[in-house]
């Protein structure tokens, strides 16, 4: 029997979506299908009817193969608006038409019926891209939401967030894959990824496709025929290593299959998978199913797969967050079983553990005030794992992407990422314990850990490296000797919190060179807020090879005009950094010569630090460490990170509720956490947008 069949049966006949929302979400797919193939093929007709021999007779003989003004090719323009770089190119041209300016005086005129149909058509088409593609542009631009209107108590914009079906993160499944196939994980993969364009893994809403699904079903099927691997000598059944007795009952020959005996299996399955029991809906149809398969595949087969099916049921690999009925206001709060999901796979990468569950069934959230007793309940559980704090850390600061940068051994052979990376960890634990002025702490702290490696066994910091000068890399003097009392102060005012430590200058570097550039669009996009413009399709972002000039001396070519639009927003807040080389060793000389390190602050919409020019990387974060916008960015990718979706401006009083939480606590990291997972951005949701969105 094949079982691809019977899920195939089984995926058709059961949706992935609650009942009474399956209906809902399959029709609202459908209308919008069917409305944009509508908007695509009329868009498409007018596009080859009037837009590209437009381009063609008034655009490509300035912009194209044989003279490219403005950097602008205008001949490899296609009708794909999906991408930023060529929905930007079609802005340009856009604006050009409106404004009069392109063709220019001297060239023949279009005729104004012309124009007017080639800019009907862009705007059709910008439109219907918004549209498609609107929830991934939010979820990568989220800095385009003006930051003052969000932080202005006197703005007022309706909370507008839409009911939402989200697919359980890498990290969840991880975890239920390793406690699904203890003893036997290299035969069940993880079939999640993370979209790589977005600054944090669980955004957007990653489709389900077909690999995913396949991988899926395998898991199931490995999962359960290592549970009942058994053989038959003489008549009796004899268990596999990995199979499980309370399973092997159920394929035993000599032990009855009734509907008892299928209950109590599925009973057993359930709780094992999804730690709840089947409803009422479910085990009327699993039980149609086991007969079914045991009938047409044989008992030990219709076991496996019946079994294996409780793996695909919805909420195994999607989480809910629809709400309940709407009130007067057009909010629908979410139901007490999904704000107790939702707030543990906010913080862990496990299900709800039993007191918050049981909280949920006792009205315990029905308040905003009884989730942030549950969120600070599950921050001072000693048992309880919260990985998802750390990885907050990873994914803002991106620091182990030092792991994945390739150095040559033969230049520092006392480089080892790994234990850089381990040294930020410890680093961001201790400030996390102590949990005051968390930001500027971050930002300024004058310690570091060093050859550090948390031993979770022991409870304590050890040494991880005995052999090698691992120190060098914090530039400590060659007879430094380790020690465990850590952190330790850095020599000379060297270093000042995050953005000094080692592993992070090397994450933001290349091969054999520093990456001011890198840095500097971090710096003004992670902190400042800012939005830095893609690369234009048409420039080959490379600095010249030239080994007897500085990094500095080589990114003088980006001060052309046509560079410096974009340049000029990350070159002087990169330049700080060239105090440490490319290992993240402090340095005074580059090429023989003094570093120039100095750089500047601009271009922020904070006033008090607009203007400001520094010395030193030093002097440069602490600087920043000042600035209340900083502080007001790190809250809006702190709501990013734990609620998986971008802010928008209805979101303004909970990013206000959550920054003051945070002042008014002394800088805690827990109080601004429990002030956005008790928001009601958290916890409610407008039904009407998901109606809408079908229009």
């Amino acid at each position: 029997m094949n079982f691809g069949r019977f899920i195939a049966c089984w995926l058709l006949g059961a949706s992935l979506l609650p009942a009474a929302d399956a209906k809902k979400e399959v029709a609202r797919e459908a209308a919008l299908k069917e409305a944009d193939a509508k908007a695509l093929a009329a868009n498409m007709a007018a596009y080859d009817k009037d837009v590209r021999p437009f381009l063609e007779r008034h655009c490509i003989s300035c912009h194209g193969p044989k003279k490219l003004k403005g950097e602008l090719a205008l001949d490899l323009l296609d009708a794909d608006m999906k991408e930023s770089t060529s929905a930007s190119r079609w802005a340009v041209v856009r604006d050009k038409l409106e404004q009069g300016d392109m063709p220019p005086d001297g060239e023949p005129q279009p005729s104004p019926e012309d124009s007017a149909k080639v800019l009907a058509w862009i705007k059709a088409e910008m439109k219907r891209s918004r549209r498609n593609f609107k929830e991934r542009l939010q979820q990568i631009s989220g800095n385009k939401v003006q930051h003052d209107l969000l932080f202005d108590p006197n703005q007022a914009a309706r909370l507008m967030i839409a009911p939402r079906i989200r697919r359980h993160s890498v990290e969840l499944y991880e975890t239920f894959r390793r406690a699904q196939a203890k003893g036997f994980e290299n035969l069940v993969g993880n079939p999640f990824t993370s979209d790589p364009r977005f600054i944090f893994r669980d955004m957007g809403t990653p489709h389900m496709d077909v690999p995913t699904t396949s991988q899926l079903i395998r898991n199931a099927v490995t999962i359960m025929e290592r549970l009942t691997g058994h053989t038959m000598e003489k008549g009796a059944l004899k268990p596999m290593i990995g199979s499980k007795k309370e399973f092997l009952a159920f394929v035993d020959p000599k032990k009855p299959l009734d509907e008892a005996a299928m209950n109590k299996a599925l009973d057993l399955q359930f709780k094992r998978v999804l730690e709840r029991q089947p409803s009422d809906a479910e085990r009327t149809r699993f039980l149609k199913l086991f007969e079914k398969t045991v009938k047409e595949a044989g008992r030990v087969a219709g076991v496996r797969y019946t079994l294996a099916a409780v793996y695909l049921v919805p909420d195994a690999i999607f989480r809910w967050e629809l709400g309940g009925k709407a009130g007067a206001d057009g909010r629908s709060r979410l139901r007490p079983a999904e704000i107790a999901d939702s707030l543990a796979f906010a913080l862990t990468d496990e299900r709800p553990p039993a007191w918050l569950v049981k909280a949920a069934a006792e009205g315990e959230l029905d308040t905003a005030e009884g989730v942030a007793a549950a969120v600070k309940k599950m921050f001072a559980d000693p048992k309880l794992r919260r990985p998802r704090i750390i990885r907050f850390f990873h994914e803002f600061f991106e620091y182990r992407k030092a792991l994945e940068v390739f150095k040559n051994p033969e230049d520092f052979r006392h480089h080892k990422a790994r234990v850089l990376v381990s040294d930020t960890d410890n680093l961001i634990r201790w400030i996390l314990e102590r949990d005051k002025d968390v930001l500027r702490e971050l930002l300024t702290t004058d310690k570091a850990f060093v050859n550090t490696r948390y031993d979770a066994n022991k409870k304590q910091l050890v040494r991880y490296e005995r052999k090698g000068l691992l120190h060098s890399s914090y530039s400590l003097p060659p007879d430094w000797k380790w020690t465990s009392e850590q952190p330790i102060a850095m020599p000379n005012g060297t270093r000042a919190g995050i953005l000094t430590q080692p592993a992070w200058l090397v994450a933001w570097s290349v091969n054999q060179d520093n990456h001011a550039i890198l840095r500097g669009k971090w710096i003004r996009e992670r902190l400042l807020g800012n939005v830095v413009p893609d690369i234009p399709i048409t420039v080959d972002a490379q600095l010249p090879e030239a080994p007897e000039k500085t990094l500095r001396e080589r990114m003088a070519v980006t001060r052309e005009a046509y560079c410096w639009q974009c340049h000029k927003l990350m070159n002087d807040v990169g330049t700080p950094f060239e105090n440490y080389d490319h290992f993240g060793r402090w340095r005074a000389l580059e090429l023989e010569r003094p570093v120039d390190a100095t750089g500047g602050i601009d271009q922020t919409g904070d006033k008090r630090i607009d203007g400001m020019k520094t010395k030193t990387a030093v002097e440069f974060v602490r600087a920043l460490a000042k600035s209340e916008r900083v502080e007001q960015v790190f809250v809006r990718h702190v709501f990013r990170f734990f609620t998986g979706r971008n802010e928008n401006l209805g979101d303004g009083p909970s990013l206000r509720a959550a920054h003051k939480a945070y002042r008014d606590s002394g800088g805690s990291f827990q109080a601004l956490v429990t002030a956005l997972l008790s928001s009601d951005s958290f916890l409610y949701r407008t039904p009407k947008l998901a109606a809408k969105a079908a229009d």
